[in-house]
């Protein structure tokens, strides 16, 4: 695909967005690149902003959004957008490059010197950045101005450090239109860091290679520990595998204990502390001086131990502590680029088993995920008067799932695929998770922002019972997220949409422009909330039968906003940042006070509690069931491929089964003996066999 091409197909993603969204292009340009970038760690949680103003000596001000203070690294981001309506390439020039950069600076100077909170309205989330930049400034380490641009960049343009405003480094991301396409193209959810170690003035890492598989290498290394706050220093929490940085933060600042070491023993902080784990794409490794030295490395992500890194730079930064003598262990993995999806999760699941994180923490290849996307490949919307074809709700369990399966289709099958697949029926799994905690009345939960809430609602596929495994939890509660579910979800996803639109639309009128995703959170859960005071539910089955809803529940839904946005935008006494008071339980609790009393007119809309249940009941039966078939499906594709009768022949099988395990082995070798598997515990246990002899290395030869 050529640059023209990409053009053309982000053009109409931005248009349907901007449709769907009531955005205009540019902002519509903006959430569609930040939604991409979100898990990129060098960019973060975005936070839609449209400011523009001036500033002393006339300095003009815009932006578009920002990505708050990331705890692990001190970093904060500014993003302002550049969106040119056209089909074909245009260049994006220097000159305007440098102005969009100096929209960006004089937002930040403006804020760290000049009090521009007290010039922008409390009601303008600009207003949080502002007062972020201002009251945290000891904390800011670095300030990243995003560029965001459909044109691509002259290629005259000459790179310049940016400098510093107030001794904060600040460092500029110009994503254009070549360097959005190759992400679009490559699907990665963030660009990965080269490292060569002769930058830093070292020589290498000293490494001893413990293990070797045809897809890893492991390496036993000693970490210097200025090397290791110089690496941090330079790329931050891009070396941070997302996960682990979303849920370790670095609210307890530097470690009392790392620090008190770094300062009494440093000789000692190899034997005291656990050191890091860490993964990487590509490792290159020399013999130097009689000494295996590895001297590059592609992708490096440190999965455990971010604590540990982030608080050896603080030490050196915030205390001026000398790190001399000071060394740290790491177990550094190469995992090859194919696996890498598979096996670094694990990796960083297992490295992590010290803390309590949420198996759903490392979660897009998490069976719930996978069954979601089954679902929603197969469940068609019901059938509607006048409309020839029936299509789905396309669930993304991927970030840029949906956009990367039909880029490269021809113009006939990409047409096809948006007849059956629409633009604006696409539900991400940070959107699913919103979905259902609006629909549990936890919109303070929404209001964290997409990760943090996703982290909370993943926390309900981690078992309490601690000697339960993580399978076994699965099986449990699979049947809860059957086709039921879906379409409950989906049902939320139409309300969500329709009071976007129902909350744009007041504009003018009730709606004072700002904080729109907090109001529909609210708004939302303000109306599930009223139903249940009453004995009963929102009738979500028949939302998702008529895929839409009809102008008495719109008005409703439309005071409950105007009630939310009031509740939203007047706070308690001492409390001015909206934007933290939208997160807060105290703030729902209020809100929840300005419940009404649902119209007669709704009652076509309710359904009683009792029915309600019996309908959620029948829904998990209809998912056990599906769960049976998928499994009896699965160990039938397995009986079919050969893989239990090769399982038997495996040199270590004897060692890990048992005499049952075998005998059932031997049936379900065949199809004539797999027919006499009646019992579903049978099935499960065939696929307990199966991860068993997997996790000890077990892979099933091809003819």
């Amino acid at each position: 695909m050529d640059d023209s091409d990409f053009l053309g197909e982000l053009r109409q993603i931005v248009l349907r967005r901007a449709a769907a969204m009531h955005l205009v292009d540019t902002m519509a340009f903006v959430a569609e690149v930040a939604e991409r970038l979100e898990e990129d760690p060098v960019f973060g949680e975005f936070v839609q902003v449209e400011y523009s103003g001036s500033g002393s000596r006339n300095r003009q001000l815009r932006l578009h959004g920002y990505t708050g203070l990331e705890e692990t690294d001190g970093s904060i981001g500014l993003v302002i957008g550049k969106w040119s309506d056209t089909d074909q390439p245009e260049t994006l020039t220097t000159a305007t490059v440098n102005q969009l950069t100096s929209n960006l600076e004089n937002f930040v100077q403006e804020s760290v010197n000049a009090e521009l909170n007290e010039r922008i309205t409390e009601a303008n989330p600009a207003y949080e950045l502002a007062c972020q930049l201002r009251d945290a400034k000891a904390k800011i380490t670095r300030i990243r101005l995003h560029i965001f641009s459909n044109q691509p960049l002259t290629q005259k343009f000459k790179e310049e450090v940016c400098g510093n405003i107030s001794g904060i480094p600040l460092e500029r991301h110009i994503w254009d239109l070549q360097r959005l396409k190759a992400m679009y193209e490559s699907s990665r959810e963030r660009e990965a860091v080269e490292i060569a170690f002769s930058d830093f003035s070292s020589g290498g890492i000293p490494c001893i290679e413990a293990a070797r598989t045809d897809k890893l290498r492991s390496f036993l290394c000693v970490l210097d520990g200025t090397l290791l706050a110089d690496l941090f220093e330079r790329f931050g929490s891009r070396l941070l595998e997302g996960n682990v940085r979303s849920f370790l933060g670095m609210k307890g600042g530097v470690n009392k204990g790392i620090r008190a070491t770094i300062q009494d023993a440093p000789s000692l902080f190899f034997a005291y502390n656990n050191g890091i784990a860490a993964t990487a794409a590509s490792v290159t490794v020399k013999n130097i001086g009689g000494r295996e030295l590895i001297t590059d490395l592609v992708d490096l992500q440190i999965v455990n131990g971010g604590q540990t890194t982030a608080s050896i730079l603080g030490a050196r930064k915030k205390d001026r502590l000398s790190l001399d003598g000071v060394t740290v262990q790491m177990k550094l993995t190469e995992v090859n680029r194919d696996d890498a999806h598979d096996l670094i999760p694990k990796i960083a699941q297992y490295a992590n088993t010290q803390n309590k994180v949420a198996i759903a923490d490392f979660f897009a290849n998490h069976p719930f995920h996978r069954k979601m996307e089954e679902i929603s490949r197969r469940l068609q919307v019901p059938a509607m008067p006048g409309v020839r074809i029936q299509s789905k709700w396309f669930y993304e369990r991927a970030r840029g799932q949906f956009q990367n399966e039909r880029l490269y289709l021809s113009k006939a099958k990409k047409d096809a695929f948006d007849l059956e697949y629409p633009g604006d029926q696409v539900i991400s799994k940070t959107e699913l998770a919103k979905y259902d905690s609006t629909w549990n009345e936890k919109p303070h939960w929404v209001s964290l922002g997409a990760q943090k809430n996703f982290t909370r609602f993943a926390g309900q596929f981690s078992g309490s019972d601690a000697d339960s495994t993580e399978s076994e939890q699965w099986n449990t509660i699979s049947p809860r997220y059957g086709e039921a579910y879906y379409q409950r979800i989906a049902a939320v996803a139409i309300l969500w949409k329709k009071t976007e639109r129902i909350v744009s639309s007041g504009r003018g009128d009730w709606y004072e422009g700002d904080y729109r995703p907090q109001i529909v959170a609210y708004a939302l859960s303000l109306l599930f909330h009223a139903a249940r005071t009453e004995g009963c539910e929102i009738d979500l089955g028949k939302i998702w039968t008529k895929q839409g809803i009809d102008n008495n529940l719109e008005a409703c839904i439309r005071d409950q906003a105007i009630a939310a946005q009031k509740g939203i935008l007047n706070p308690p006494a001492g409390t001015t940042n909206v934007g933290e008071w939208c997160k807060k339980q105290d703030c729902w609790s209020a809100i929840q006070q300005l419940t009404r009393q649902l119209s007669e007119q709704l009652d076509q809309w309710l359904i009683s509690k009792e029915e309600f249940n019996a309908v959620k009941t029948e829904g998990v039966k209809q998912g056990k069931q599906d769960d049976g078939i998928a499994l009896q499906k699965t160990v039938l594709n397995l009986v079919s491929s050969g893989y239990w009768l090769s399982l038997l022949h495996w040199k270590k099988a004897d060692s890990l089964l048992t005499a049952m395990d075998r005998a059932l082995l031997i049936k379900a070798s065949t199809i004539q003996g797999f027919m006499k598997i009646h019992s579903e515990k049978e099935w499960r246990k065939l696929i307990e066999i199966r991860d068993r002899c997997e996790d000890e290395g077990y892979r099933q030869e091809q003819a």
